[in-house]
């Protein structure tokens, strides 16, 4: 027979549980049992250009830089789907009959520095990048693999100085931590320091997802424009992402400080010289952005977005690959 005292353990079993999930007993657990936070960002000052080293730091190579959100690049979403929905993801083709000819698109635009969004693991990115070409940067938990924000890059151009994650929640530097809604996708900022080997010139690449949750995506504006942007005072920087924020809304302003007495970082469309577009692929009404800034000049050889379904005229994905051309001077 259950008595009144096994009953109220239970309860008071479960209330612990649920107490622990709801405060990240679990992302806390792990953190301090040996895996650690997020490595912390570099000081402004660490790789500072000033006007004693402005010529040497600020002389860069040209760029191409694409960031991409791929909708659902992952063979286990692609699995579940074929158990659980009659094998449909959501209106896109299976991640696995789209790879293919994301990897001939990737292949002609040749960029040097990738921001990819919506993908998983390092498998499901080896189907559309040529390790022999790139190195790949996400998050890894020992056997665990979240590549929301996966950044790549052409192994023989750039040398890594530093790298690390920001999550975008009310504890940034508690891996895998909840964001500022309680139920939504964990989310995170991808960044890593780079040196071009023929030049010298170093810089921060970053890449990143929004949550598309509306209480989300304020809060990590503000993070973003807080931890990221304003390194760009300091530090030439590159930043590609998906900000499920559109150019004319006012969090965009927010996230690259457009109203601070210096505007820290610029959208490449503008200094492309804002090439002719449909209105409905402007960056005023796109979420997917390029960006630049630092205390480098920043030109821009072009800016594309590639709307162009794939052969069979189904969607390559939800969102449109942007590529732009950057490079810094003195």
């Amino acid at each position: 027979m259950v008595t009144k005292c096994n009953v109220l353990k239970a309860l008071l079993c479960m209330l612990v549980l649920v107490l622990f999930i709801r405060y990240q007993g679990i992302q806390y657990w792990v953190a301090y049992t040996g895996k650690g936070f997020a490595h912390v960002l570099p000081p402004e000052t660490l790789y500072s250009v000033t006007d004693v080293n402005r010529k040497r730091l600020c002389s860069s190579g040209e760029f191409k830089v694409l960031t991409f959100n791929v909708e659902y690049g992952s063979e286990f979403i692609e699995n579940m789907a074929v158990l659980f929905n009659n094998g449909s993801t959501g209106g896109a083709l299976p991640w696995s009959a789209r790879a293919p000819e994301i990897r001939e698109r990737i292949k002609d635009y040749a960029p040097d520095l990738i921001g990819l969004q919506e993908t998983h693991t390092d498998k499901d990115i080896a189907k559309i990048l040529s390790s022999q070409d790139y190195s790949l940067l996400s998050y890894h938990l020992g056997g665990f693999e979240y590549g929301d924000a996966a950044i790549a890059y052409k192994s023989a151009r750039f040398e890594v100085l530093d790298k690390g994650h920001l999550w975008l929640s009310p504890n940034p530097l508690l891996p895998m931590s909840n964001g500022f809604n309680f139920i939504s996708m964990i989310r995170y900022v991808n960044w890593v320091i780079l040196k071009e080997k023929s030049t010298e010139f170093t810089f921060m690449f970053v890449n990143t997802h929004f949550d598309n949750a509306g209480g989300n995506k304020d809060p990590s504006a503000i993070l973003f424009y807080d931890r990221i942007t304003q390194l760009a005072k300091g530090l030439p920087m590159i930043v590609t992402g998906d900000f499920n924020t559109t150019g004319d809304h006012e969090r965009y302003r927010r996230l690259i400080g457009a109203d601070k007495p210096v505007r820290l970082l610029q959208n490449i469309y503008l200094l492309a010289g804002q090439p002719a577009v449909a209105p409905d692929l402007h960056p005023k009404k796109r979420i997917d952005h390029i960006f630049a800034g630092g205390p480098c000049y920043e030109k821009a050889g072009n800016w594309f977005i590639d709307p162009q379904p794939l052969k069979n005229s189904e969607r390559m994905s939800d969102h449109f690959p942007i590529l732009a051309r950057i490079s810094f001077t003195p």
